[in-house]
């Protein structure tokens, strides 16, 4: 499945589902509050991620027994990226293959003449 099918999934699910915060309108210098809320949702799943890594690191719990806490605060993450993406208008299929360009010119392979 590719990243604009996922897009697509993630929209008719935020249209289909009743919440309080509508998270398909289209972002414009309108409503850059929808933006924020986005970003501030995004930053706190990746806290989340962080909390479990650390629980990780101090020793909480292993590695193999947290991962799937992991693996579901990451996915939040993504979804929340995804949400941002399609509000905005972003098509991060080719803005990511634009910016891997730039790093494969910004950061040649080693080794490579």
């Amino acid at each position: 499945m590719d990243l604009s099918t996922l897009v697509r999934l993630q929209i008719d699910f935020d249209k289909a589902h009743g919440v309080s915060k509508p998270f398909f309108v289209p972002i414009s210098s309108d409503n850059l509050q929808e933006l924020e809320h986005l970003i501030v949702c995004l930053v706190g799943e990746v806290g989340e991620f962080a909390n479990e890594l650390k629980k990780v690191v101090r020793g909480d719990a292993p590695y193999e027994e947290r991962k799937a806490a992991l693996a579901e605060e990451l996915t939040d993450t993504f979804i929340y990226l995804i949400k941002i993406a399609a509000q905005t208008g972003i098509d991060l299929e080719s803005e990511y293959l634009k910016k891997l360009e730039k790093n494969r010119q910004r950061f040649p392979i080693l080794g490579a003449q």
